[in-house]
């Protein structure tokens, strides 16, 4: 059942927007957005009036701001989004954005509110330092306009550079509990999952021996080292396959494994399909995929 929420969207005739979505009656619509629990993700340039208020909203939202100045309100409070800022919304909260008065730029990300995208999660609006809002902000616009130009290949590729963006970004500045300091540690396997991973690597780079990492992974991760590697290179080969990024077997060199039996086996016990079979029901039906 869908969740009942307030909402404000008052959009000027001076303002422009572009986005993509995850549901099959979005229009332009890309499934692959729900493989990283993303409802949508857009861009605006905002030339005049633009407010957006949300009251008890099931999903985060992520303002990337590049050029101008715009207001964020959390209930009473009121801060600036400027240049090179990022902004984030909590679900659930009462908070919303608009325009300042003169011409603004922002990139925008509605994000299911999950475990995995946790560290969003909080009781208040924030807005943080961005370092890269320009390079994100200029691959969401790729992304919209692949989408919209029907090449879901292409919008695939930029959509995973822009989750990887933005998940750098947000751990940059994420100090949250232990469970999401150590997820952190195993995010770089994702990033490059071929490379030759091993657990007393992680472990130094989060500062204990591996018998220590190893502990604190099973108690509060509920999987060792070893299988945390593993899952990261299984979650990206999934990606990679969706986004269209080879066969079976390019993939599987991609994510570091040099035979496909291997690798399909793994990946049909971590999801419950075969990557072969993931890429035919894509051909069927690209909007409707084993969930796995």
């Amino acid at each position: 059942m869908s969740t009942i929420y307030q909402e404000r969207f008052d959009v000027g005739e001076g303002t422009r927007q572009w986005s993509v979505g995850a549901r099959i009656f979005h229009h332009p619509q890309l499934h692959t957005l729900a493989e990283h629990e993303l409802m949508f993700a857009g861009h605006s340039e905002v030339d005049g009036h633009l407010h957006v208020e949300r009251i008890g909203a099931p999903f985060h939202v992520v303002l990337i701001s590049v050029e101008g100045t715009g207001v964020v309100t959390d209930g009473e409070t009121v801060l600036t989004l400027g240049p090179a800022q990022m902004a984030v919304l909590p679900a659930r909260s009462h908070s919303g954005f608009r325009s300042g008065g003169e011409p603004w730029r922002l990139a925008w990300f509605l994000v299911n509110d999950v475990p995995e995208w946790g560290m969003l999660a909080g009781p208040r609006a924030s807005v943080r330092p961005l370092l890269h809002a320009a390079s994100l902000y200029q691959i969401v616009s790729v992304l919209c306009a692949e989408a919209r130009l029907g090449h879901p290949g292409f919008a695939g590729q930029a959509l995973l550079l822009a989750v990887d963006m933005l998940r750098r970004a947000l751990a940059s500045h994420d100090d949250g509990t232990v469970a999401e300091r150590l997820l952190a540690v195993f995010e770089p396997v994702r990033h490059a999952p071929g490379e030759d991973w091993r657990v007393d690597v992680l472990a130094q780079a989060y500062g204990v021996s591996a018998a220590h990492l190893h502990r604190l992974c099973v108690r509060h991760l509920g999987a060792t080292p070893q299988q945390l590697i593993i899952r990261q290179r299984m979650r990206r080969a999934r990606e990679l396959l969706v986004a269209g990024a080879g066969n079976v077997g390019a993939v599987a060199e991609q994510v570091g494994y040099q035979e496909i039996a291997s690798f399909s086996r793994r990946f049909r016990r971590h999801f419950d399909v075969s990557p072969g079979e993931l890429l035919q029901a894509l051909k069927r039906a690209p909007a409707e995929l084993p969930v796995g």
